[in-house]
């Protein structure tokens, strides 16, 4: 591969990991207006895939932030990608045990739904989706070399800032969110009604 067909790659796989991070914390924002806009409280399990969408971001945010303070390594690379694959596979688990929770009928299913698909289904589907595009960049891993792009890019070093910003924020505010919630019980209900904070 010539210089310039590395440089590019380079650029492109780190742009593929701002927009995994931002995808992801895109992916809470609807959850956000589901919880906020609409009025519907998320279960136990619905915090815990948050949870797991942004552990799973965590994996590229780690090469984003890494690569501002010189080239990363291919073992680097790979193991930020192999982490979002882990996190994303497991909460894919926990998407799909509360779908088989859900999956006789007559069951209404808990909350709101999105086209006909409840949110912890569209959780599934996207944790899976997460899952393929890490295994893409990780299997890809060869032509994003060199990886210092993180360096010689102006709009790269800026991006960094905002996506790590962005993704403090989501994990900042869904731990609030989980605080209100619950409260300072020791265990958030099942089916939780209210803010637990307030009342």
């Amino acid at each position: 591969m010539n210089t310039a067909s590395a440089s590019t790659s380079n650029r492109l796989g780190l742009w593929f990991a701002h927009a995994y991070v931002i995808g992801l914390c895109g992916t809470l924002a609807g959850a956000y207006f589901f919880q906020f806009g609409l009025w519907e409280y998320p279960c136990p399990m619905c915090l815990l895939q948050r949870m797991f969408f942004l552990l799973s971001a965590l994996g590229p945010a780690w090469i984003i932030v890494r690569a501002r303070k010189g080239s990363v390594t291919a073992g680097e690379w790979a193991a930020g990608w192999g982490w979002a694959i882990v996190a994303a596979l497991a909460g894919s688990t926990v998407s799909a045990t509360q779908v088989l929770m859900h999956i006789v009928p007559p069951d209404p299913g808990y909350a709101g739904a999105l086209f006909g698909l409840h949110l912890y289904t569209w959780a599934l589907i996207t944790f899976v989706g997460a899952a393929v595009a890490a295994g893409a960049a990780l299997f890809l891993t060869p032509r994003a070399l060199p990886l210092d792009a993180g360096l010689t890019s102006p709009a790269l070093r800026r991006a960094s800032t905002v996506t790590s910003a962005v993704l403090l924020a989501f994990a900042a505010s869904n731990l609030v969110a989980c605080f209100f919630l619950q409260g300072f019980a020791w265990q958030m209900p099942g089916d939780p009604t209210g803010y637990a904070l307030f009342h």
